[in-house]
């Protein structure tokens, strides 16, 4: 009897190791099948998936993956495979857009690095130092004023919408004591 209760246990160990393999060979497979896609369908199947509130547990493992912490931190692909998922298959201009939509600063603000083209209006600006970034100039009225562009050297930040650097005249609808930016 001792020897068939024994075969009885081994049958069950068996059959949940072969069920537990079997499901991480199958996450492994789903895991690969999502990298492989191109980011953008990627990214657009994670949102979906998301949305979902029954079994996440793929698309945990399908993250978990992607988000190992054993892989190297500057891996290219990986950080952005991450900014694809961020923006939810938006590309970076349709995601900043989106994203500014949101923002009813009275300031831009906008930081940016090294060989960040910005703008310089010496006809707007109370300051030598006032810089804009682009969107902000395109979106301002400077025709006529005189200004120019440049690539920064060593980084910087927008002044749009700082009065204590540049001249309200020069602000882009979005930022300043516009009546649309103020809080009701």
């Amino acid at each position: 009897m001792a020897s068939s209760g024994n075969s009885s246990e081994n049958l069950q160990s068996s059959s949940k190791t072969s069920v537990m393999t079997s499901t991480s060979t199958t996450t492994a497979s789903r895991s690969k099948s999502l990298m492989k896609r191109e980011k953008r369908a990627m990214a657009l199947y994670v949102k979906e998936e998301c949305s979902k509130t029954s079994n996440l547990k793929p698309l945990n493992d399908q993250l978990d993956s992607l988000l190992d912490h054993r892989k190297p931190i500057d891996d290219f692909e990986n950080l952005d495979t991450c900014k694809w998922i961020i923006a939810g298959g938006l590309t970076f201009e349709e995601y900043a857009k989106k994203v500014r939509e949101y923002d009813s600063s009275v300031m831009c603000g906008l930081v940016w690095t090294a060989n960040f083209v910005a703008y310089r209006c010496r006809t707007c600006g109370i300051s030598p130092c006032m810089s804009i970034c682009s969107d902000c100039f395109q979106a301002g009225n400077h025709e006529g004023h005189d200004y120019n562009m440049f690539r920064s050297q060593a980084g910087g930040a927008c002044d749009c919408g700082d009065a204590s650097v540049m001249r309200p005249e020069g602000f882009c609808p979005r930022h300043g004591e516009h009546p649309e930016n103020r809080s009701a």
